[in-house]
């Protein structure tokens, strides 16, 4: 996941939010808060994913290859 489409999820919450307040009736109101959250859970992972992905991608570039001793016995 890049960053815009990251700001593009949290675009979507917003919009949410803003959907709720302008919301009269209450179910309907529910509704939105709870897209609004499920959106922001959305981005949450996908900011965590590409923390974790550069973490990964710093720690390859930090530690040699070493390939893993062979299982075969010939």
């Amino acid at each position: 996941m890049n960053a815009s489409q990251t700001e593009s999820y949290r675009n979507a919450a917003a919009h949410e939010r803003s959907e709720a307040e302008r919301s009269l009736l209450p179910r309907v109101r529910e509704r939105h808060l709870r897209s609004a959250e499920a959106w922001d859970a959305i981005a949450s992972q996908g900011e965590l994913t590409e923390r974790l992905a550069q973490a990964n991608a710093e720690n390859r570039l930090k530690q040699p290859y070493q390939r893993r001793p062979s299982t075969e016995h010939t």
